[in-house]
């Protein structure tokens, strides 16, 4: 398979297009053929080697944490009904930037066949945000 790699910190010329071996995944993951990947801000910090926040990966590595495609395979221990659905799935902070990547099958969120895979890919930083407000905060109707 075909995967982008940073190979030096710095803009994009620091990126190059590489054959990688197929991921497999293991316990509690999936195999998702990529459609869409996302690229964030951090990301782009992080490959800058600017980002204060977070720890440098070690070279080469391949970016990308979000993802929109199909589930194609499932590992251990995850419901086979994963088995070819349309998904949102965040690969953690590296591996998105290929035609395959693995992710957790417990991060994955179903994506509807009406919606396009780019737009919910483009929904995902602010939808999961507002999830997770809802989640962890004790907001109830009439206080927003």
């Amino acid at each position: 398979m075909r995967a982008v790699f940073v190979t030096r910190f710095g803009g994009p010329e620091g990126m190059q297009l590489r054959e990688a071996p197929d991921p497999t995944p293991g316990p509690g993951q999936v195999l998702v053929d990529v459609a869409v990947a996302g690229v964030t801000f951090v990301e782009t910090q992080i490959r800058s080697g600017t980002d204060k926040w977070h720890a440098k990966p070690e070279l080469p590595y391949v970016p990308g944490g979000t993802v929109a495609g199909r589930v194609t395979r499932v590992g251990e221990g995850v419901d086979p009904g994963w088995q070819g659905r349309r998904v949102l799935a965040d690969t953690g902070q590296s591996g998105g930037f290929a035609e395959r990547a693995v992710a957790s099958a417990g991060d994955l969120l179903p994506v509807p066949d009406a919606l396009d895979l780019r737009d919910a890919l483009a929904l995902h930083p602010d939808g999961s945000t507002a999830f997770g407000l809802l989640q962890g905060t004790p907001v109830r109707p009439g206080q927003w």
